[in-house]
């Protein structure tokens, strides 16, 4: 296992994980920093972790520049997550972490073990959470509905669907809901159907999120039974939200708030036009950027 810099030197640490994106993205978030908020880029420092890839072609292939191991997991990626932490620190004990596009489970795992010991945050879960909201709390003044009487219904419930949930929980609970109360808001489905409390194979961070109900294996029926007043995307399934979808969110609600925010666009639940035309102009529509 490795870590690669790229640049000397550095204020800002924009973390990357080689096996799914490369050093790409860190460099790209860090160069926001500098667009957006107008920091040197002198004091940024994009960095890729290596662990190893379980793609078989990359494997195979004699250009690839990682590590041609399978994926390390476990106690040892934990271990190696806190060397390069504790390295990382000692030279620049007043740096701020920016993890992003961690695998779900990773991502969980670093940042709650390490958010209350060093300067850090993790983009997917909590930049992607505070956009989101923003956007949901901007809907609701559009509908003259409250958030406490909005209920949720996620399509996608890794890393980036919980970070959203959970700060939604907290925003019910400042409005005056209890615990159960706000978690009796949010609904979450994936690729194996409605979360229950039945389903054995749900990790820790999503199990709060699952419900006492029978299970749903098709989106559709979950938004047929549920009744959700808005429907959040973070699946990667590009036109999981389909025509019959929007058109039931339609027919239960005066403004369905659509929110597909898997990005890039191509792999988006829906496009805004689609939105649009299927809801006869009703929905309330938010994307994430690409």
């Amino acid at each position: 296992m490795r870590f690669t810099v790229v640049t000397d030197g550095g204020r800002i640490l924009g973390l990357g994980d080689l096996g799914i994106n490369g050093m790409g993205i860190p460099i790209g978030k860090l160069a926001l920093y500098t667009a957006c908020a107008g920091i040197d880029p002198d004091y940024t420092l994009p960095i890729v972790l290596d662990t190893g890839t379980n793609n078989e072609t990359l494997l195979n292939d004699p250009l690839y520049l990682g590590l041609k191991i399978q994926r390390v997991r476990g106690k040892e990626y934990e271990e190696f997550i806190e060397e390069f932490i504790s390295c990382i620190t000692n030279v620049f004990p007043k740096i701020c972490i920016q993890w992003e596009d961690f695998a779900g489970p990773d991502a969980v795992m670093i940042l709650d073990k390490y958010r209350e010991k060093i300067c850090t945050f993790n983009d997917d879960i909590q930049g992607t959470a505070s956009v989101a909201t923003a956007g949901l709390l901007s809907a609701c003044r559009l509908t003259g509905k409250p958030i406490t009487e909005q209920k949720f219904l996620f399509l996608g419930a890794g890393s980036a669907g919980t970070g959203i949930a959970g700060l939604l929980v907290k925003i019910l609970q400042e409005n005056g809901l209890s615990t159960s109360e706000a978690l009796s808001r949010i609904w979450m489905f994936n690729s194996k159907g409605l979360l229950v409390n039945s389903r054995t194979d749900l990790e820790k961070y999503k199990r709060d999120f699952a419900h006492d109900h029978e299970p749903i294996a098709d989106f559709t029926m979950a938004v047929k039974r549920l009744k959700p007043t808005a429907i959040i995307g973070v699946s990667t399934m590009f036109g999981a939200f389909n025509k019959e979808v929007i058109e039931t969110m339609s027919a239960i609600n005066e403004y369905p708030l659509i929110f597909p925010f898997s990005n890039p666009t191509s792999h988006s639940e829906c496009t805004a036009e689609e939105a649009y035309i299927w809801s006869g102009g009703k929905a309330i529509f938010a994307s994430r950027p690409v």
